[in-house]
């Protein structure tokens, strides 16, 4: 049975072949730019346990994983015959994947002593997974090995692990998640030399900007971007499907999704209840709405942002949201979808997506808000019960009109597609793309 999975386990016999033909290591081999994918770095390799990675697909999870079995084979941490390697979108239920598992780690009992490492990659695919993963946690199966469970779904894996306390082993961090990358980490990527003296190259840094707001922080996407000069539609096509088979999979209804993505697309960046955006709709409920939602931001594809309460220096949860998508390229891979499907009319709006970016970046990093009182302010970042009131004005020219608001607050901060840093009406303003490569995760007017 385990044979099965051969392509996948090419170390077993040769870790050389391994490296060179493994699938996603291939793909490796074609890109331009790799991202280090090396969530697993700090991990205590003296605490044996039960590990989870989370993050949207096509992100580079399995990738990653992949990398992690080169590395621990190369440093000679583990047997190559007690590693294993087991995609799960190809597992009938929780019976047979239990099957399998005790099939890898008892199949030489001359080795049951030595350490081994088992990566289940999309588990979540199987149905009653954790119910496998517990039975054999009492069987103490995992008790000398070290178990890494990857999913799309953050909530419904860390809520089923719930269900296995004090099983999972006793690390420090046992839970990991991957991330797009935000720009600080695409011009690593990309251009690292513009991190050195961004203020003196701030033209390149613009132009590096623009590249991100097509590709985004997914690989494919980058690479694309810099190999072809374009995003390829079969791209954006696999990202699609990504978003529609998983709630497919989920026994979500399409043209439901689809119904809720527009109405997203056509108020994204503006305050608004979920009550008011399922009125909007017509034929959805609230309660289904917020499902739908719900998942969407498990997934890495939106994100909503609470009004701020400067008395508790916290979130109105009841009040009207601001939504947001998570990556300007996952923003056009939807668009694109539902414009083809006649539902929006697509339109280049570069200040609501140069709005979500900076949203997303700080999101990732701190507490983050906006202000809802006479006018509207779009960031809030809070720390050390400190809170910087941030907008962004992604335009030629600044109105003082539009800055009335803002100027009630210190500290105040406008993120400017201006060239250069200074004040507007006593406000400081910095270039959003510098504010965002210097102060990638902290607040501007704290550095």
């Amino acid at each position: 049975m385990i044979e099965n999975y051969t392509v996948h386990n090419l170390f077993f016999k040769d870790i050389n072949q391994f490296e060179e033909h493994d699938p996603h290591l291939e793909n490796l081999q074609n890109l331009k730019f790799v991202h280090p994918l090396d969530w697993w770095k700090d991990i205590d390799w003296a605490k044996p346990g039960i590990y989870i990675l989370t993050g949207g697909r096509q992100i580079g999870k399995s990738t990653s994983a992949k990398l992690l079995i080169k590395k621990v084979l190369r440093d000679k941490q583990f047997k190559p015959t007690r590693v294993f390697y087991l995609p799960c979108d190809q597992i009938s239920d929780h019976l047979h994947l239990t099957k399998i598992i005790k099939l890898f780690v008892e199949e030489d009992l001359k080795s049951l002593a030595d350490p081994f490492l088992l990566i289940l990659d999309e588990i979540t695919y199987v149905k009653d997974w954790d119910k496998s993963i517990k039975a054999l946690a009492d069987e103490a199966l995992f008790r000398n090995g070290f178990c890494f469970i990857t999913g799309s779904d953050s909530v419904i894996l860390k809520e089923a692990a719930s269900r296995f306390p004090g099983r999972r082993g006793n690390a420090d961090v046992s839970d990991f998640h991957i991330h797009p990358l935000n720009f600080h980490e695409y011009v690593k990527l990309t251009s690292p030399d513009l991190l050195e003296d961004p203020e003196n190259r701030i033209a390149s840094l613009f132009e590096s900007f623009e590249f991100f707001q097509k590709s985004g922080g997914y690989l494919k996407a980058i690479n694309d971007l810099y190999l072809y000069g374009e995003i390829k539609q079969a791209t954006y096509l696999m990202f699609e499907q990504w978003i529609c088979g998983d709630f497919e999979r989920r026994g979500k209804n399409l043209q439901t999704l689809a119904s809720v993505l527009a109405a997203v697309c056509r108020t994204y960046g503006s305050q608004i209840t979920y009550s008011a955006l399922a009125q909007k709709m017509g034929h959805v409920s609230k309660e289904t709405l917020i499902d739908y939602m719900n998942l969407l931001e498990r997934m890495d594809i939106l994100f909503s942002l609470q009004a701020f309460d400067q008395n508790t220096g916290l979130g109105f949860p009841k009040k009207a949201k601001r939504i947001h998508f998570y990556d300007p390229f996952i923003i056009d891979t939807i668009e694109r979808w539902l414009a083809s499907e006649r539902l929006i009319e697509k339109k280049d709006r570069p200040s609501l997506k140069v709005e979500s970016i900076a949203a997303a970046n700080y999101k990732r990093a701190m507490p983050t808000y906006y202000i809802k009182a006479d006018g509207e302010i779009d960031l809030v970042l809070v720390a050390e019960k400190i809170f910087v009131p941030i907008e962004v004005k992604w335009t030629n020219q600044l109105r003082p009109n539009d800055l009335k608001q803002l100027a009630k607050y210190e500290r105040s901060i406008i993120l400017t597609k201006g060239l250069s840093c200074g004040h507007v009406d006593g406000i400081r303003s910095i270039p959003l793309p510098l504010c965002l490569i210097k102060y990638p995760r902290e607040i501007p007017a704290l550095a």
